[in-house]
């Protein structure tokens, strides 16, 4: 696998807290087992120096949404039923 470094010339640009294939949840108000999970295939900042991740779900069908860090949680924060 070909690692690929970027870097940022912004003043304000800081590293973003998920990267490529990190297994991630969508937060939500229901307990934490029941929380989506799926992997970051695409990120984005934006004018406001806040990074957006695309997601791509773990449903049959390959659902994906965009989401901001706030909205999500790393896989070391949730907790994985089998």
């Amino acid at each position: 696998m070909n690692n690929i470094t970027i870097h940022f010339s912004h003043f304000r640009a800081q590293s973003p807290k998920y990267t490529f294939n990190s297994r991630v949840a969508m937060r939500s108000n229901c307990e934490e087992s029941k929380w989506a999970i799926g992997r970051v295939t695409g990120l984005r900042l934006d004018d406001d120096n806040i990074w957006n991740y695309t997601i791509v779900f773990d449903y049959p069908l390959g659902y994906c949404d965009e989401l901001t860090e706030s909205e999500l949680a790393a896989e070391s924060e949730f907790a994985c039923v089998s």
